[in-house]
């Protein structure tokens, strides 16, 4: 037999280690009998209820903590679930009901009420529960967060598209997706990405490495493939995000068509001023070039005529010789022809390797003719050898033609005028064109604002020959200034990228 001592000492110790477990636990733990009279409640249990442990024992726990729903209508403890526990012997879990406090307030709580059988006999059950108040509030922010998220998802001017980093499929994609490319609503999910874009080969899976290395990436080289086959041009920005089953990918696709179509009709409009300019400077021109076409004009007349009279005389080899010299100067007055054809002519330019101090030279030919030349004492000093330029030629000789004739204007009164256009090379390999005017100079403001629209010191100008200078050159990745010039006037200057030997690609 058993001796009793130790049978009782054992049953304390059982009843310590009980104790010590009920009291660690962070769950509410108390026991009721049949009737629904507390047996025993562990501390968690009391401050979550705001009563003392004493103050929940021999006392019908229902009409203490659980007497009324979320709503304050009266609950019957013939409804409760722990009750039904202690009466049908059955497991009874619950995670929609609160329990009241003493303060009168209540929390929602989850519970599990177990029959207590004791020898085949049911005798009660335990209460097992919990405070989800923090969890009820995480919940409704996660569908809160996830409600935000989808009215950003869909009511988005983007088409956004939801991509798994992992296999760069298509998980989801907005409305906006959807009416953009002509697809049904969902039907682009479980589609590779790259059923929705026209690039390269090769450039949609390097943006996307991109993207999930740094995190987020940006591009206009890609275009979105409508359903029908057809390509729309798109800006596109995408960054990483974490999804419930591993990393994905969110794309913004933004139509800009619209902007696209704005730049080529600013193109064109740029265009037309351009060719406006051009023409604006023959006029100005036309009569320098009338007397320039003048003198070989007559001079064909009047080897023609000597030709005449000395074949009458039957002096072939002179005749011979005055026909050459008609040829030369014809060949002469067809040039100058050509070059202004050429200067004046609206089209679509293209860029093409060439020799700056060529480019210039011609311009200055067409500017300047002849006498006019040496009446303002025009002088060159171009470096030679300097590596070519990739340019528009007409366009970079429009600068040259303002350039020169802005010169010339501004030393319309002086006694001893001066013109020096000189090219040289920057030692970070740009290419420098220099002209430098004897004329009455600038003003610190009139340096600062002299490319500015419809900014001028002409009387009769109109303020923009300078700033479409600019534009063309800053179009072809050079800069353009003014400065002062030491020996009295101005000097305005502008610079192109040269191109080396090694980075051509037309030899």
């Amino acid at each position: 037999m058993n001796d009793p001592g130790t049978t009782q000492l054992d049953a304390l110790e059982f009843r310590r280690q009980r104790d010590l477990i009920l009291a660690a636990t962070g769950d509410g733990i108390y026991g009721v009998d049949t009737a629904g009279i507390s047996q025993f409640a562990n501390p968690a249990a009391a401050r979550m209820s705001g009563h003392t442990i004493g103050e929940m024992i021999g006392v019908n726990l229902h009409d203490l903590i659980h007497h009324s729903r979320a709503d304050g209508s009266h609950y019957h403890g013939h409804d409760c679930p722990i009750h039904a526990a202690a009466k049908d012997g059955k497991i009874h879990r619950v995670s929609d009901e609160v329990f009241w406090r003493k303060d009168g307030s209540c929390f929602p709580v989850e519970y599990v009420s177990t029959p207590i059988w004791d020898e085949g006999e049911l005798v009660g059950a335990v209460v097992s529960f919990r405070d989800i108040t923090e969890r009820r509030k995480a919940d409704r922010e996660l569908r809160e967060s996830e409600a935000r998220y989808r009215a950003m998802f869909e009511d988005s001017s983007a088409a956004v598209i939801l991509v798994c980093a992992d296999t760069r499929r298509i998980k989801d994609t907005n409305k906006q997706t959807d009416q953009l490319l002509d697809y049904e609503d969902g039907g682009l999910a479980g589609l590779p990405a790259d059923v929705l874009f026209v690039s390269l080969p090769g450039d949609l899976a390097r943006f996307f490495d991109k993207v999930v290395k740094e995190g987020g990436a940006e591009t206009e080289a890609l275009r979105c493939r409508t359903k029908d086959g057809a390509a729309i041009p798109v800006r596109v920005s995408a960054s990483t995000l974490q999804l419930n089953d591993g990393p994905g990918i969110l794309v913004l696709a933004s139509d800009i068509r619209r902007r696209t179509q704005a730049e080529e009709h600013a193109r064109q409009l740029q265009s037309e001023l351009h060719h406006v300019s051009r023409l604006s400077a023959m006029g100005e021109m036309a009569t320098a070039m009338a007397h320039e076409l003048n003198q070989p004009l007559s001079a064909v007349m009047n080897y023609v005529q000597a030709a005449r009279r000395l074949m009458g005389e039957s002096s072939g080899e002179k005749a011979l010789e005055y026909m050459d010299k008609a040829i030369s100067q014809a060949s002469r007055a067809a040039d100058i022809i050509r070059g202004l054809r050429s200067f004046v002519t609206k089209g679509d330019a293209q860029c093409a390797f060439g020799d700056i101090n060529e480019i210039v030279s011609e311009a200055l030919a067409l500017t300047l003719p002849g006498a006019e030349a040496a009446m303002i004492g025009l002088r060159t000093e171009f470096m030679d050898e300097l590596p070519p330029v990739l340019v528009e030629k007409v366009k970079i000789q429009q600068v040259v033609v303002n350039l020169v004739r802005n010169a010339v204007e501004a030393m319309g009164q002086t006694p001893q005028p001066g013109l020096i256009v000189r090219t040289t090379a920057s030692e970070d390999g740009e290419i420098e064109v220099q002209f430098c005017d004897r004329g009455p100079g600038l003003t610190d403001e009139q340096v600062e604002r002299a490319f500015q629209s419809f900014v001028t010191t002409k009387q009769q100008g109109m303020g923009l020959g300078l700033s479409i200078c600019r534009s063309i050159i800053e179009a072809h990745q050079g800069k353009m200034w003014a400065s002062h010039n030491p020996e009295g006037g101005a000097i305005f200057h502008f610079t192109l990228p040269s191109i080396c030997e090694e980075d051509r690609i037309d030899a």
